[in-house]
């Protein structure tokens, strides 16, 4: 770490310990592990040196606020749906006030576009390094349904709150703005999974005679499908035996020609 760096994050650590007004330079110092004229050239003065211990609290308070109330709004639109959702009700969930989510969020609509967002963003950082892990596995077919079973595991454990929050997007695309959102959204869950893809494709991990992109789509549709069946018919759909049946029927449709049976229809 630079010592600019070190200063800095030394600064805000004594921050949490000391009041503003009674940090000194040597504080700074001593928990950065330089001298005292190092914490002095690196503000200018002490004036400065709080001023930036003030912002960074602010900075640091307001991203955990937002976060907090991202949090509140993905439980209550899971529970309520979006036409009953209030901010109220968020407000109430997150233990904030009213006016400490319209701080941050113009209305229900945008809190709701920003949850959105927020998930599909989520769910596409994570794919990459599972991908590659269940494909480049010495077992695949066994990795794929590990996957499965570890997805469905969390629908079970969260009794189908994220899921419900999903098809709440869907079901509230009629609205143009969220309609538009959930396009850009889905869009660019697509191409990222069709980009993975094609990587792995690239290393002989999948077969290539497959469209990524379709492939991308078809993918996300077969998973959100098998929750959405658990969520309408529960006692029809068994995770485990699903998760193996699906994870054979996607291996055989997406090895590599080089590790295909030869009655492989692929």
């Amino acid at each position: 770490m630079r010592s600019a760096e070190k200063i800095r994050k030394a600064a805000v650590d004594v921050a949490t310990r000391l009041p503003y007004d009674k940090i000194t330079y040597a504080d700074v110092a001593k928990e950065a592990g330089v001298h005292w004229t190092t914490v002095q050239r690196y503000f200018g003065s002490k004036e400065q040196m709080r001023k930036v211990l003030m912002e960074e609290r602010a900075n640091h308070f307001l991203t955990d606020t937002r976060t907090k109330i991202l949090e509140a709004a993905s439980r209550v639109f899971a529970r309520y749906g979006y036409a009953g959702a209030t901010l109220d009700q968020v407000a109430h969930d997150a233990g904030m006030t009213k006016g400490a989510v319209y701080w941050h969020f113009a209305s229900k609509s945008d809190l709701f576009l920003a949850l959105c967002e927020r998930s599909l963003t989520q769910l596409l950082q994570g794919l990459p390094q599972q991908l590659l892990a269940v494909f480049s596995s010495s077992h695949p077919m066994e990795a794929i349904r590990d996957l499965l079973e570890q997805q469905f595991a969390v629908c079970e454990r969260e009794k189908g709150e994220q899921p419900m929050l999903f098809f709440e997007f869907i079901s509230s695309s009629r609205e143009p703005a969220v309609k538009e959102k959930l396009c850009e959204s889905f869009s660019c869950l697509f191409a990222g999974t069709s980009a993975i893809l094609q990587d792995l494709q690239g290393r002989q991990l999948v077969s290539s005679r497959l469209d990524a992109h379709a492939l991308s789509v078809a993918l996300h549709a077969l998973v959100n499908g098998i929750v959405l069946m658990w969520m309408v018919a529960p006692n029809q759909v068994s995770f485990q035996t699903l998760s193996e049946a699906v994870a054979k029927l996607l291996w055989y449709g997406i090895q590599p020609k080089n590790q295909s049976p030869e009655n492989d229809p692929f």
